[in-house]
């Protein structure tokens, strides 16, 4: 099943990265300038190597004349223990990588945000050896949603300090199970005039909603609230829903020729042992399995059946 959460938050983000970058560091909209979400293709996050990190932003720090900062964001449905590490490593991978520009010696300072949708992560670090001058320290910006109260935040919305572009998030932060919230939530929700923007703000709340168990309360609260569906958030469920089902054939295929090379081996060599019959029901290279089957019939065991390169 896809990580629909992670792929919610990191659309959420980019509906209005200023505003949500800016309630993210706490900072006024007017102290940071946002250039752009840059490209990190050629840093790999440590630990999942085939992740494409698209959410570090370009930010400029214009309280210091324009210093240019890469800005990792990420995103946890459950919180880290080994973040702390996979983020010194990612940070270092940005600051050897990466340009502000094309000048000599030109680099990025680096920092890092977390958001854990639920639970409370702490993933900074501060290692210090007294008396020998040695010392590691990892401030992250961390914010744990479900102890923000949704109230204070479509508060803070309502007076116009942060942007409603945080509207997605308000489903699992405390309190966001009360019908008043989320009638507040709405009233906020409908002074927004795209109206493809009000559809993701509900349809990415129904998502994050599901995580903590209100999806229900959310849906029933929802009901006859004039938006449109989310064309983005439909596309996500209709593209897992076909891959899913890919998955189940490839999988029912994959079950049937275990099943035919196990019958056609105790046909051959008698039956196998609780060793062979694991390595066999392990393998899930479906072309392995395929091999072996055609094999059955040139080897002389179940030993030399396995031992197939």
């Amino acid at each position: 099943m896809p990580n629909y959460y992670d792929r919610a938050s990191r659309y959420a983000a980019k509906l209005d990265p200023p505003g949500f970058l800016g309630w993210l560091l706490g900072l006024p909209a007017a102290t940071l300038e946002f250039r752009g979400w840059l490209d990190t293709c050629d840093v790999p996050f440590p630990g999942n190597p085939d992740r494409t990190g698209d959410t570090v932003a370009h930010l400029e720090n214009v309280a210091e004349h324009g210093v240019p900062w890469a800005l990792a964001v990420e995103f946890q449905t459950v919180p880290d223990s080994e973040m702390f590490g996979r983020l010194m490593g990612y940070l270092s991978g940005l600051w050897l990588t990466l340009r502000p520009d094309a000048e000599r010696g030109s680099r990025f300072s680096v920092g890092a945000t977390v958001v854990n949708l639920t639970g409370g992560g702490v993933a900074s670090r501060s290692m210090r050896w007294p008396g020998t001058g040695l010392a590691t320290q990892l401030d992250i910006v961390e914010r744990n949603l479900e102890s923000e109260s949704a109230a204070e935040l479509l508060s803070e919305i309502e007076k116009g300090r942060w942007s409603r572009c945080l509207l997605p998030w308000i489903s699992l932060m405390a309190c966001a199970d009360d019908p008043s919230v989320i009638d507040q939530w709405k009233r906020l929700a409908e002074t927004e005039p795209n109206s493809r923007r009000r559809a993701d703000y509900a349809a990415i709340a129904l998502v994050f909603a599901a995580r903590v168990g209100r999806k229900d309360l959310w849906q029933t609260q929802l009901e006859g609230w004039n938006v449109e569906e989310s064309p983005v958030v439909n596309e996500w469920f209709a593209t897992a829903t076909a891959r899913a089902e890919a998955r189940g054939e490839a999988h029912g295929r994959m079950e049937a020729t275990r099943s035919l090379l196990l019958d056609l081996g105790r046909e051959r060599f008698g039956p196998a042992s609780t060793i062979t019959e694991a390595a066999i029901l392990a393998i899930t290279d479906s072309n392995r399995l395929a091999q072996l089957v055609k094999r059955v019939l040139q080897t002389a065991d179940w030993n030399d059946l396995l031992a197939t390169p």
